[in-house]
């Protein structure tokens, strides 16, 4: 299994220009922090996908989270609190990444034993 763990965002401001190039990023809006769980067994996979059905709904008590399904297992997606120092929302949101990727581990590595 791997993961992936990265953030997205919509520029606020569209430009005409299409050969526009600038140093500076744009303001973003409805920016999502994002960690895509995949597998390449497919039994895995719809172990995968069940677990991100549970998941969901456990964690939408706090945050607005959503998953998308992908032929390889789920992209996990939590709004981006703009309030908040953005800085520290990532880091928390890697470390959240991460835990989640480790019990996956572990629950797999218990279903082949």
């Amino acid at each position: 299994m791997e993961i992936l763990i990265s953030m997205k965002a919509d520029d606020m401001r569209r430009t005409k220009f299409k050969n526009l190039q600038m140093d500076m990023p744009d303001t973003q809006i409805n920016g999502h922090f994002i960690a895509e769980l995949r597998e390449a067994e497919i039994e895995k996979i719809v172990l995968l996908k069940r677990y991100g059905e549970i998941l969901l709904k456990k964690l939408n008590t706090k945050h607005n989270y959503a998953i998308d399904y992908t032929e390889h297992g789920f992209k996990l997606k939590r709004q981006v609190d703009y309030d908040k120092d953005y800085m520290e929302e990532w880091d928390e949101w890697v470390v959240f990444s991460h835990e989640l990727y480790e019990q996956l581990e572990e629950f797999f590595e218990e279903e082949e034993n």
